[in-house]
């Protein structure tokens, strides 16, 4: 396993400065994977806002009095004095001191803003004298700006090699800008690495949701699903969650990786345990993820509602095929946290959501042709081919809905595990 530096100029965490969350989010990523990142920050920095995780090497280091100049100057103007020189030896030397026992340096805005300048020429020389220390960096700006033409005497130890950094790769963000960032920089393509920046999206989810999307090492979690089904309910039989199991079953058989989360409050005891275990038994026979949230750690009564909205943010659908409701609270809860819905038709309550909503005929408590108390009910002639077809409905809106394809598409490839596969490769694969 590779040692890891990641180079700030940060004084504290700036939770309105994006630069801060991206740096927060690599280091969670790089702690959750096993390493012990060495991250080296200004020797003023303080965390006022932010808990970091354990296992981080905080290396402060003094970039001297002038850089506060340079900082607080217009127009990314870059400040050169007498004892730029003297300040510029240090910095080299504590950096020399910090990354001696690393192999891969990740930098932010290093090679790109003039506030880094020194950092920039400090870890140019180190480059030179490091061949083996690999570096990689992120601009974080689209603009044609770097300091070098500022910078005076020292501009001629950024020309070498035709500009580019020593040993390194550069990062872009996603496909469209490879050939823009790497001609800006003067990186061959092969030498532009795609790594879109992280989100840590439960980062504020209640402890119970998250050990749901991470998989508590019992189950294999949300994150790679294809389509994330849930539904909030009471085990009673009326409720029908096993709908929702069959749905997904067809969902998974026509190849998309489909998994379930089932909220089963208020259901410990009697027929909802047998009714609980019948669906799991199914499930298993059909390779089906189910999760219920009653085999949760201290979840076996009831979860708070808050984790149950963060569940709701975190799926795809709700599928409700309930036989008996007047106006069930979770349907409005998941339009607000914008989920897909599927709803009973033969439950007439549930008009009221016509033409925002898919529907599927699965019986009920109310007489759909009187609207009064009574029964309606559905019968199929080919009862996994009906249920195909409401499986293929959710695939329809989940590709072509804009709202929930780009909810699907960013937690697939923009949350820290996706990412992680991105960058890992990068620090511990071998460079051609």
């Amino acid at each position: 396993m590779k040692q890891v530096a990641i180079i700030t100029n940060f004084h504290n965490y700036d939770p309105g400065h994006s630069l801060c969350r991206i740096v927060a989010n690599q280091i969670k990523m790089l702690v959750a994977a096993g390493y012990e990142p060495r991250v080296i920050v200004r020797d003023d920095f303080y965390d006022e806002h932010y808990e970091y995780p354990d296992g981080v090497d905080w290396w402060p280091v003094v970039p001297g009095p002038q850089a506060e100049l340079n900082e607080r100057a217009t127009s990314h103007e870059v400040i050169i004095t007498e004892t730029s020189g003297a300040e510029l030896d240090a910095l080299t030397d504590q950096l020399r001191a910090a990354l001696d026992d690393r192999d891969v340096v990740l930098t932010h805005d290093l090679i790109y803003h003039s506030t880094y300048w020194k950092y920039h020429v400090a870890c140019r020389r180190l480059a030179l004298e490091r061949p083996d220390l690999r570096w990689i960096h992120w601009v974080h700006s689209a603009t044609p700006l770097a300091p070098k033409h500022k910078l005076g005497p020292f501009r001629r130890e950024l020309d070498g090699n035709f500009g580019k950094f020593p040993n390194s790769r550069i990062v872009a963000f996603h496909e469209e800008e490879v050939e823009r960032k790497g001609r800006q920089f003067n990186y061959d393509p092969g030498e532009v690495v795609i790594v879109p920046n992280p989100t840590d999206f439960t980062a504020d989810f209640e402890d119970v949701a998250k050990l749901a999307v991470d998989g508590f090492g019992r189950w294999p979690g949300l994150w790679d699903a294809d389509a994330v089904g849930i539904y909030p309910c009471r085990l009673d039989r009326g409720k029908q969650p096993h709908i929702l199991l069959e749905v997904f079953a067809q969902l998974r058989r026509c190849g998309w990786d489909a998994r379930v989360v089932i909220v089963d409050f208020h259901s410990t005891a009697g027929d909802k345990v047998d009714y609980r275990d019948e669906m799991k038994h199914w499930a298993w026979e059909r390779d089906l993820p189910v999760l219920f949230t009653s085999d949760l750690p201290d979840a076996g009564y009831v979860i708070p509602h808050k984790a149950v909205m963060d569940l709701l943010e975190f799926a795809d659908v709700l599928v409700h095929p309930s036989r008996s409701e007047c106006d069930p609270l979770v349907i409005p809860e998941a339009a607000w946290k914008r989920c897909g819905l599927v709803l009973n038709f033969d439950l007439s309550p549930l008009h009221q959501y016509a033409g925002r909503a898919q529907f599927g005929k699965f019986g009920s408590n109310v007489n759909l042709l009187t609207g009064m108390a009574g029964q309606t009910f559905t019968e199929y002639e080919d009862r996994e081919g009906y249920m195909t077809g409401v499986a293929m409905g959710i695939a329809y809106q989940l590709q072509n809905d804009r709202v929930l394809a780009l909810h699907r598409e960013i937690r697939k490839r923009r949350s820290l595990r996706a990412v992680w596969r991105r960058l890992e490769p990068l620090i511990e694969g071998e460079w051609q």
